[in-house]
C-alpha cells in the first residue's frame, strides 16, 4: 500500500530537518552578522567624522606648510601618511594604524612651520593645529569603547555555529 504524502514519515523527518537549518541559518545568521555588525555602526557613528576631520585638518596644515617653504621631505612625508590614512577608511583598525603614522608626520610638520607662522594665536596654522590636536585627543578616548565592543563581539562569535554563521566578519581591534 502506497502511503499518502502526508504519512511519510521519511518525508516529514526531511521537510522537519530543512525547516530547522532555515530557522538556525537564517534567524541565527542574521543575528551573528548583526553582531558582527555593532562595532562596525558605532565606529561610524563615534569615530569616522573624528578621523575625517582631522585628516581635513592635517591636509591645511600641509598646504600652510608647504606655502610657507618647510623642507619638501617633511611635507611629502606628512602627505604620504595622510594619503594612507585616507585609504583605510574601509578598515577602522587599518585607519587607526595609519592615524598613528599620520599623528607623527603632522607633529613634525607643524614643529618645522617657522615660529610665527606657528605660533600665531588665532592664525590658519595654529586653528588647524588646534583642530588635529582635538581630533587627535577625541579618538584616542573613543578607542578603548570600540575596542570593548570589538572584544564582546568577537567572545560571542566565537563558539560554533555563531563562528560560522558570521559570515567569516572581520573583528579587529585598534592597537
Amino acid at each position: 500500500m502506497k502511503l499518502k504524502w502526508t504519512e511519510n514519515r521519511a518525508l516529514a523527518c526531511i521537510v522537519l530537518a530543512v525547516a530547522v537549518l532555515a530557522g538556525v541559518v537564517g534567524i541565527g545568521g542574521a543575528k551573528a552578522r548583526s553582531l558582527a555588525a555593532e562595532p562596525a555602526a558605532w565606529y561610524a557613528d563615534n569615530m569616522s567624522a573624528d578621523f575625517a576631520a582631522r585628516e581635513s585638518a592635517a591636509g591645511s596644515l600641509i598646504a600652510l606648510a608647504r606655502d610657507a617653504g618647510v623642507d619638501e621631505s617633511i611635507v611629502e612625508q606628512a602627505n604620504a601618511a595622510l594619503d594612507a590614512s585616507c585609504e583605510a577608511a574601509d578598515s577602522p583598525s587599518a585607519r587607526y594604524a595609519a592615524g598613528l603614522k599620520l599623528k607623527t608626520a603632522v607633529e613634525l610638520l607643524y614643529n618645522a612651520l617657522p615660529a610665527p607662522e606657528r605660533d600665531n594665536m588665532g592664525g590658519p596654522a595654529q586653528m588647524a593645529w588646534s583642530e588635529f590636536s582635538s581630533r587627535t585627543s577625541i579618538l584616542s578616548h573613543s578607542v578603548p569603547e570600540y575596542n570593548a565592543l570589538v572584544r564582546a563581539a568577537q567572545e560571542k562569535l566565537s563558539g560554533f555555529p555563531a563562528s560560522l554563521l558570521a559570515g567569516g566578519a572581520d573583528l579587529e581591534e585598534m592597537a
